[in-house]
């Protein structure tokens, strides 16, 4: 049987690039990157862009280890079909706030024949949280991702989508505002992590056309991350526990801006119907050889070097 070809669109960002490392690690797909052409703009829901020179390093790497780069104006679907061509799956990892970026890569996918689309939902499970009763900005992203879905029906395409809960790295500035009591066991996930499980979930049988709710890095409660990382760094974490009204009134309180959707995760979790979990932990029952990367080796080398790019921007700001 022939080898699938696996596309990754967005693969110099944290979680494309851990994506495209694994693939070469796994040697079980061929690889491609989708890269945008010389001069065009990318959104990033953190406000930090990878300069050319690191995105060309790293596409020379890959190249040397036998990824095929092709660049394509990425708004323009008769410069992104002949780039689509011979892929089997196309993944993509586009931010938070990239995600009507995606549009055009549904339809130019549909013309070159691709057979499976990964749109970028590692987040909540959107399907419930877009129902959910409270407006928030991140209510709005949940909407939006659960329509991007349809239109991948709609393009005849397959799919997998992959939540992924919580990502650790962007609830981890103190105090740490907790959501709720801490005490109920959720996915917790880092962006390397995420990209690190996408191809294994992809060559699970499992996944096509599935909804696979992962704990890539973890599945602990708020509290039981929290005293790790007070272990882990030596000292004591402070943090904050906030219901759903106190989740209301930070949002109402921050400025717009990538934070307040951040914020409005917040808002969401803390309504989530009883008996209806934000999180799963799929890849428990499905991938059990898969692990995330050790608490103690993430929070000094990857976790705590974010949160002082966070609070270096919002301070910034």
């Amino acid at each position: 049987m022939s080898r699938k070809t696996v596309t990754v669109f967005a693969a110099t960002g944290s979680a494309g690039s851990a994506c495209v490392e694994e693939l070469l690690r796994q040697d079980v797909f061929n690889v491609q990157v989708l890269a945008r052409a010389g001069g065009l703009q990318e959104k990033s829901s953190s406000g930090l862009l990878n300069s050319v020179d690191t995105k060309q390093q790293r596409w020379d790497d890959w190249r040397r280890r036998g990824v095929v780069v092709k660049q394509a104006d990425v708004t323009d679907h008769a410069s992104l079909i002949p780039a689509l061509e011979g892929t089997d799956y196309l993944v993509s990892c586009v931010p938070l706030f990239a995600t009507e970026s995606q549009y055009p890569l549904i339809w130019a996918a549909k013309e070159a024949g691709v057979e499976r689309f990964v749109p970028s939902e590692f987040g909540f499970i959107y399907e419930w949280e877009q129902f959910w009763p409270t407006d928030n900005a991140h209510k709005t992203a949940a909407r939006q991702k659960a329509f991007i879905r349809r239109v991948i029906e709609l393009a005849g395409l397959d799919f997998t989508i992959i939540p992924a809960g919580l990502w650790i790295e962007y609830f981890m500035p103190e105090p740490v505002a907790v959501m709720g009591d801490g005490n109920t066991k959720i996915s917790w996930s880092s962006a390397c992590d995420v990209g690190r499980i996408i191809p294994h979930v992809l060559a699970h049988p499992a996944s096509r056309n599935a909804v696979c709710p992962v704990a890539a890095t973890a599945y602990l409660t708020w509290n039981e991350l929290l005293d790790a990382r007070e272990r882990i760094l030596g000292r004591k974490v402070e943090r904050v526990y906030l219901g759903h009204e106190d989740w209301l009134k930070a949002y109402d309180e921050t400025p717009d801006g990538p934070m307040k959707a951040i914020v409005g995760i917040g808002v969401s979790a803390t309504e989530c119907p009883e008996g209806m979990p934000l999180w799963a932990h799929w890849n428990a029952m499905h991938l059990p050889a898969f692990k995330g990367t050790p608490l103690e080796q993430l929070f000094p080398e990857y976790i705590e070097p974010r949160v002082r790019e966070l609070q270096a921007m919002l301070g910034a700001a």
